[in-house]
């Protein structure tokens, strides 16, 4: 907890005196989307945000008995993320998911460390949707949330202060899987890797096509529908100072999940003559 706030402490000073950003609503991972779906927003050069994710028990994609056999209870997650637009168009997430609950170190270890690299192929015009492709390194061991997909977004406004976007992707159900190796000093990074099926675990994130719609009002807060290639999922959302997004959704009409992240820019506007 002492890290958590010592970050939120630095944003809270760089963000001071700094003008405002192009800000875009997070999913689960910290990434542009919308509850657990990804999108194909493209944000503002040089912002930075990080925050909480909260992912309810009922769901959980490591910390179960079923997913893992030295958890003995099924328990809901924390994922912490970390997300930078390093220049235009590309953007680098690092996330972590950790169980809520006493587990064994063996079971927990030190979690679920994931990178994923953004891409924005086409920027949004009047007729065409922005388009984005997303990756997950495949450096981790048995990563829960990977992200290979191909998403398209759209805006629409429908009056004044209404904005609704629509976003469509596909992920692939396919990811490479790295086996860990104990006492091995010969193993790297790049061995003891194999192609898994992700619908073969308990509960497994994207595979297959996924879409939602978000709608925003003044750019203060909204409404959010998804279907996340399992289930459908409802959700809102606020804007407090201007950098500050709060939100809770409801999975497959079941558990609530919840988050929070806070933008900073870390460029300055040039000033207009």
């Amino acid at each position: 907890m002492k890290a958590v706030q010592k970050v939120f402490n630095i944003g809270i000073v760089l963000s001071l005196g700094l003008p405002g950003l192009a800000w875009a609503q997070v999913n689960i991972s910290g990434k542009p989307g919308l509850i657990y779906i990804p999108s194909a927003e493209v944000v503002a050069d040089g912002t930075f945000s990080f925050g909480y994710g909260f992912n309810p028990s009922s769901y959980a994609f490591r910390f179960s008995p079923q997913a893992n056999p030295l958890v003995t209870t099924r328990n809901s997650e924390s994922i912490a993320f970390v997300n930078l637009v390093v220049f235009p168009r590309l953007e680098v997430n690092i996330n972590l998911l950790l169980p809520n609950g006493p587990i064994q170190y063996s079971a927990k270890g030190i979690g679920d460390r994931q990178i994923d690299i953004k891409y924005a192929l086409l920027t949004e015009k009047a007729k065409r949707p922005s388009v984005a492709v997303i990756i997950s390194a495949p450096f981790g061991i048995d990563n829960s949330l990977i992200t290979n997909v191909v998403v398209a977004t759209k805006h629409v406004n429908i009056s004044k202060s209404i904005t609704t976007a629509f976003t469509l992707g596909m992920s692939s159900p396919y990811s490479l899987y790295r086996a860990e190796v104990k006492n091995d000093k010969d193993s790297d990074i790049f061995s003891g890797y194999t192609l898994k099926d992700k619908r073969d675990k308990p509960n497994y994130y994207l595979a297959g096509p996924f879409g939602g719609v978000n709608l925003n009002v003044n750019k203060k807060g909204g409404f959010m529908v998804e279907w996340d290639s399992q289930h459908v999922n409802v959700g809102a959302y606020a804007l407090l100072f201007k950098h500050w997004t709060v939100q809770a959704g409801l999975l497959n009409g079941d558990q609530v999940t919840a988050s929070t992240s806070y933008a900073i820019p870390l460029l300055r506007k040039p000033k207009r003559p």
